[in-house]
């Protein structure tokens, strides 16, 4: 009775009399161009230019060229700023870039070359808090008239969890720890200063990744996504387009709920941003793919849909933050289904480098997060091309045997010629304009199938995200055809197989 209740709903639902469903567009504050396929990149890791075996901005500069050969629309830079920890996002000083990544010059010269390639670039702010070396804070430490106010301080503290003892007498706030204080986004004078900063780096890159803003202010009891978190976010954004109107910003807003994600983008109703990393989605699609179950996933979309923000999602599948995706997903059919499933969702695909060689994390690594932080092999030479030095993190062996650019960039089945072909086929479907999209009901609770539209025609993607075989059943969708020629059907899928129709020929299909 399921099965065939099923049946009937693919049917009706696969008919072209149901018209597809314009969700209403992300209004932008300003014009902030495309951001399209967001790469981010660690600096450090990526390409070192001068020897010395850290990365460095002239060697990101370098090596654009792959960016563009992937279908990146966007650079999103890790913090560059002067930090205490290697990644960068404990600042002690906003005002420069660290000098081992290079200076004011180096940034305008990657961003000239990035812009003659029509890529925008995004700078990581970490803003909710800073370090404890951070002149601010040693100040307010030391007791200096009015650099308290700086920060969250207490005589006695709300709870045990995020309050720590001041050397200048009561406790201060630090979300993420004691060695990272929390700013002050009440105070006036703090929002002022972060705004002054905000200015200086938009006068040199077109954005930022705007790092923890659901803890900007946590208040009347409400850690995490409280209104005045979103009214200091929104007071910062509408100065900064008020100088940069060009501006352009990707948040990460670490939400559980669809609709709450949603809460954070630029809408007419409120001052956002562009984009947000889609925890939500993320946390939907590995539950599809671990239980066989796209219910989730769909209501998820859905729910985003309706709230007018599914178009300004950004889906990513690993991050500096998280295991990579070969560490996660051992099965290599599983990883491509999902990365089908990631490009060609609405929204922004986040892609973090290395990804695109299917990298794992590195077994050499010791400390947080290192693992996800290796150095990027370019070809199987020295240092697998990062480096003619030492260099700052041991690459593991596979870099000298295929897991590298040089290799698999020969290799037509490889892990690059794959994203290479999906970056292809959003470019030729300009999938990343705000669309029209419809989820179809299919045959199995495993099989995820929807319709995209775009100016330049219309897909229909097919997955099955299981480990078993799954029929789509024997019609297809009416008016496009098998973009591999192979037949008019759905019909049976391959555990993690897709098939994706189209109303045009393409000539970059990802085969798997």
């Amino acid at each position: 009775m399921f099965l065939h209740a099923l049946a009937c709903a693919v049917t009706e639902t696969l008919s072209p009399l149901t018209p597809l469903v314009d969700p209403p567009a992300v209004q932008h504050a300003a014009d902030c161009g495309d951001l399209g396929v967001v790469y981010e990149i660690y600096v450090r890791s990526f390409q070192d230019s001068d020897g010395d075996g850290t990365g460095d901005l002239d060697g990101v500069a370098s090596r654009l060229d792959h960016l563009v050969s992937l279908g990146v629309d966007t650079l999103w830079l890790m913090p560059i700023f002067p930090a205490f920890g290697p990644a960068g996002y404990d600042v002690t000083d906003f005002s420069m870039i660290t000098a081992e990544y290079g200076d004011l010059d180096d940034l305008d010269d990657l961003v000239d070359a990035a812009h003659a390639r029509g890529l925008t670039v995004l700078v990581d702010l970490p803003f909710n808090h800073v370090d404890r070396g951070h002149p601010w804070f040693v100040a307010a430490e030391r007791g200096e008239a009015g650099a308290h106010r700086r920060f969250v301080y207490a005589d006695v503290p709300a709870d045990d969890a995020r309050w720590f003892a001041s050397a200048a007498g009561g406790w201060f706030y630090g979300y993420f720890g004691r060695d990272l204080p929390d700013l002050d986004y009440t105070d006036a004078t703090v929002l002022a200063e972060m705004a002054a900063i905000w200015d200086r780096w938009l006068d040199h890159v077109d954005g930022f990744r705007l790092d923890a803003v659901i803890t900007l202010v946590e208040a009347l009891g409400v850690i995490e996504g409280s209104a005045a978190s979103h009214e200091a976010l929104a007071t910062l954004l509408e100065e900064a387009r008020a100088e940069h109107p060009d501006a352009c910003f990707v948040a990460e807003a670490s939400e559980w709920e669809a609709e709450a994600g949603v809460s954070w983008l630029d809408t007419e109703l409120q001052s956002g941003v562009e984009r947000v990393l889609d925890f939500v989605r993320l946390d939907a699609l590995t539950t599809a793919a671990r239980d066989g179950d796209v219910t989730e996933l769909l209501a998820v979309i859905e729910a985003q849909s309706d709230a007018g923000g599914v178009s300004g999602m950004a889906t990513f599948l690993g991050s500096h933050d998280l295991s990579r995706l070969p560490t996660q997903v051992p099965d290599a059919d599983a990883r491509r289904a999902l990365r089908v499933v990631q490009w060609l969702l609405p929204g922004s695909p986040v892609l973090y480098y290395g990804e695109e060689l299917d990298l794992a994390d590195a077994t050499s690594a010791t400390g947080q997060d290192l693992a996800m932080r290796a150095p990027m092999p370019w070809d199987s030479g020295h240092a697998g091309g990062f480096t003619t030095g030492t260099a700052w993190f041991t690459l593991d062996q596979g870099y000298n045997s295929g897991a590298n650019v040089a290799d698999q960039g020969a290799d037509p089945t490889s892990a690059l010629a794959f994203t290479r072909a999906l970056g292809c086929l959003r470019k030729e479907y300009a999938l990343s304009e705000p669309d029209a999209w419809r989820p179809v009901l299919g045959l199995d609770p495993a099989l995820l199938m929807f319709r995209r539209s775009s100016s330049a025609g219309e897909l229909f993607v097919a997955v099955n995200l299981s480990a078993r075989r799954v029929d789509g059943g024997s019609g297809g969708p009416d008016g496009l055809a098998d973009l591999r020629g192979n037949a008019d059907a759905i019909g049976v899928l391959e555990p993690w197989g897709w098939r994706i129709f189209g109303s045009a020929a393409t000539s970059c299909y990802p085969d798997p």
